[in-house]
């Protein structure tokens, strides 16, 4: 399992408005952009689409150090290079 380390500011989002399913997504507004120049990468959530992660949404809006594994798909824009997609977190630490 390959952990890479990010740092930048939760932020939540309200997705799939007017479901059932209803509910915050979570997403990383990186300091600095990754090697596909993406500024912002989803979190994957620990928890059911419609509830807060209780990891995680005491940290909206703070910035903090992720450690957490890359998820990585094949991209037609990048010609079948990887491209980061998000991040499955195992740890995280406000900073400051």
């Amino acid at each position: 399992m390959e952990l890479n380390t990010y740092i930048g500011t939760i932020i939540s989002k309200k997705e799939r408005t007017g479901t059932r399913s209803e509910g915050p997504e979570y997403y990383i507004d990186l300091v600095v952009p990754n090697d596909f120049g993406q500024t912002e990468l989803a979190i994957r959530k620990e928890v059911p689409l419609w509830q807060e992660d209780p990891i995680l949404q005491p940290h909206v809006g703070q910035k903090v150090q992720l450690r957490g594994e890359p998820i990585y798909t094949n991209h037609v824009k990048f010609e079948g290079t990887l491209k980061s997609e998000g991040i499955i977190y195992k740890e995280i630490k406000p900073i400051g």
